[in-house]
This record gives structure tokens, C-alpha cells and sequence, in this order.
């Protein structure tokens, strides 16, 4: 009982949604004037922010890395499948490429959960 009320108490504590003070390593330079005002750097609504914006830096990697692991995990899906096809009855290897279908089926649920929270994380910045 003990275990499950410190377990619930920490999950709490870590979906309570926190503060941040976000530093800006580009405010000096946007006030003091060494960056122009039009400057996308000195955005002050963040909209068109070559890091954080729509079409930011991390958007766009992020986006890159989630194409990527995702077509690697279908061609993992793809080729276990023909394993569990060809398995000819072998316990062992279609209990193989019955893991590995498993595994790429919960490494593209991972991935798509994982860029649902960078998107949403860096709209918040």
C-alpha cells in the first residue's frame, strides 16, 4: 500500500506542469542593437524563430529522425513478416519474427508518441 502511494504521489508530482524561465541568449544582442529589430532572432512572438518556429531547426529533425526510424521499423516489419512466412512450421524461428514484429510494431508506437511531444513541446517555447 505503502509502495503504490509513494508510486501515484510520484507520477503526480511529475505530470504537475512546472514553470520554465526560459533564458534567451539573443535578448543583449536584440536590445543593444548589435542584432537588427527585423532580425528573425529578435522575434518577440517566437512565430518565426529559426529554432523553435513552425518551421524550426528542431521541427525539422526531429521530423527527419521520426521518417526515418519509422520506414526502418516497416522494413523491419516487412522482413519478419517473410520470416514468419517462411518459417516452415519452426517454433523457433516464427516465435523470432514474431518478436521482431512485436518490437518494430512498439518502436513506431514509441515514435509517433515521441514526435506528438517534441511537436507539442516546442509549440509551447
Amino acid at each position: 500500500m505503502k509502495r503504490a502511494l509513494l508510486v501515484l504521489t510520484t507520477l503526480l508530482c511529475l505530470a504537475t506542469p512546472a514553470v520554465a524561465f526560459a533564458y534567451n541568449p539573443l535578448q543583449t544582442a536584440c536590445q543593444s542593437g548589435t542584432l537588427t529589430q527585423n532580425s528573425t532572432a529578435c522575434d518577440s512572438n517566437g512565430s518565426s524563430n529559426p529554432l523553435t518556429g513552425p518551421n524550426g531547426v528542431l521541427k525539422r529533425v526531429s521530423l527527419i529522425i521520426a521518417t526515418l526510424a519509422g520506414i526502418a521499423a516497416v522494413i523491419i516489419i516487412i522482413i519478419a513478416g517473410l520470416q514468419y512466412i517462411t518459417s516452415s512450421g519452426d517454433p523457433q524461428k516464427a516465435a523470432s519474427a514474431r518478436s521482431a514484429i512485436i518490437g518494430a510494431v512498439v518502436g513506431l508506437l514509441i515514435i509517433a508518441a515521441s514526435e506528438t511531444l517534441i511537436v507539442f513541446i516546442v509549440s509551447k517555447l
